[in-house]
């Protein structure tokens, strides 16, 4: 097996937070060519309230830049130690797969307990992954 192939669903999820921060930044202006918020207000995030679509992409983006850090981080690991195989892949596939639908219920209806078992999923895959990877290191 191709030990990089375990990249490709990292640099997916980095193409689409990466999407999410150009999605931000289009909101943002939006927000201020509205007259909804002054620039002064992106100084310290305070000082206006926010219209609703663009409170959901600034928690969606945050959300983006908070546990997925955790599979990066696997991910590099794994590449790093070689021990990439067809079940961290699909370990790896699935956790972006979670990770999609989370966006695409964050973006969308924002169904809080769709969202939260999504979110779950997600969470449950990644630690799946790190313990695979303590156990293969305790092993030998």
């Amino acid at each position: 097996m191709n030990h990089s192939q375990i990249l490709f669903p990292m640099i997916c999820l980095v193409v689409i937070t990466g999407g999410m921060g150009i999605a931000l930044i289009a909101a943002r202006y939006k927000a201020v060519r509205e007259g909804s918020l002054s620039i002064a207000y992106f100084k310290y995030n305070r000082g206006g309230r926010p219209p609703e679509y663009l409170i959901k992409i600034s928690h969606h983006f945050q959300n983006l830049l908070e546990t997925p850090q955790l599979f990066y981080l696997s991910t590099i690991v794994i590449l790093l130690l070689e021990k990439s195989d067809p079940i961290y892949l699909g370990l790896a596939w699935c956790y972006l797969a979670s990770r999609m639908i989370h966006s695409w219920i964050h973006l969308g209806s924002n169904n809080v307990l769709h969202r939260k078992n999504a979110f779950i999923v997600s969470y449950l895959l990644i630690f799946i992954i790190w313990i695979r990877l303590l156990l293969q290191l305790l092993m030998g």
